[in-house]
């Protein structure tokens, strides 16, 4: 009887500690996530410019770019910009160099459309004097045979070889190429060796077509894409609030695995995230119908063959000395 009631105390304690830890994340996460008006971090305005340069990208890389795209979410990147250098902060630092560069380079392709904002391009020469030569982003045009020439080469020249792709070409992918790279993604680090990652390939066009419907982040490419795969972990193999997070570290590891030994198959592939809202994630599973209530959904990638030809984004990365402190 003493026994059980040790056990029924440690479960109740064990819960309780659980929703304080929780209770911790959602303080922090409200004040520091940058939609909160308080948050002018430099960290803050630099990812709101790089999420909103990329937003640009992506509807440069497809395959059918279209005409005078986007005018209203550049508006509102040439306020973030200006927002930015009114904080104080460099004009040398590599989101606001990226959003220059990706906007000249959006100019360029859209005359090429036939298109022209004579507003906007006023409005981007007032940042020229700011801008640094010799950095390079935007659209790259490549082949599938120079950037599968890179497979055998060297370990780096390789991985800078792989890019997201938002263009496919249209042969069905072979579930043993698929296999083959999951089974090389099965050496990326794992808790204890405890292996949460899972992955889910549906077959069938109406499964893809309605998760392509309801992914975030593939809108102007979703009828190239074929096939997704939904990456999951499973909440059941972590067993205490300190590793609540641990689905995440571990899917995403897996996730940087799949992508690379993917590209070494020739399967072109776009890491498109899930959010985590709780009807959304209902409606994913009741799509999929064989992913189990204990697994989490944590990704989506979008696969197909590299076409012959095609275009991709090329984003600048920050500085090393940015990213590594070393005291």
């Amino acid at each position: 009887m003493l026994r059980k009631i040790k056990n029924n105390l440690k479960i109740a304690l064990n819960r309780a500690g659980m929703f304080l830890e929780f209770y911790q994340d959602y303080k922090n996460y409200k004040r520091w996530n940058y939609n909160n008006p308080a948050v002018k971090t430099r960290a803050a305005q630099e990812s709101k410019m790089l999420r909103q340069t990329h937003m640009i990208e992506k509807g440069m890389s497809l395959s059918a770019p279209r005409k005078g795209f986007g005018q209203q979410k550049i508006k509102e990147l040439f306020e973030m910009m200006d927002q930015y250098l009114k904080l104080g902060y460099p004009s040398d630092g590599m989101p606001f160099q990226d959003a220059i560069i990706v906007l000249n380079a959006y100019v360029q392709m859209q005359r090429k459309l036939g298109y022209e904002n004579a507003d906007m391009i006023e409005k981007l020469k007032s940042y020229d004097k700011y801008r640094i030569d010799g950095l390079t982003a935007g659209i790259k045009h490549d082949t599938r045979e120079n950037l599968l020439s890179n497979a055998d080469k060297p370990f780096p020249e390789f991985f800078y070889s792989r890019h997201s792709m938002r263009q496919f070409d249209g042969r069905t992918i072979n579930v043993e190429d698929i296999k083959k790279a999951i089974k090389i993604a099965q050496k990326a680090p794992t808790a204890c060796n405890r292996q949460a990652s899972k992955v889910y390939m549906y077959t069938d066009k109406e499964t893809n077509v309605a998760l392509g419907e309801l992914i975030a982040g593939n809108t102007g490419f979703q009828q190239e894409v074929q096939n997704y795969l939904v990456v999951t972990a499973d909440v059941s193999a972590f067993y205490d609030t300190f590793e609540r997070n641990q689905v995440y570290v571990e899917a995403g590891l897996f996730s940087m695995a799949l992508v690379e030994a993917l590209h070494y198959y020739g399967i072109g592939s776009c890491i498109l995230q899930n959010g985590e809202y709780h009807k959304k994630n209902r409606k994913f599973k009741d799509i999929c119908k064989n992913i189990p209530e204990n697994e989490r959904i944590i990704l989506f990638v979008a696969i197909g063959y590299y076409k012959d030809e095609f275009s991709y984004a090329v984003s600048l990365r920050k500085n090393v000395e940015d990213v590594f402190v070393v005291k």
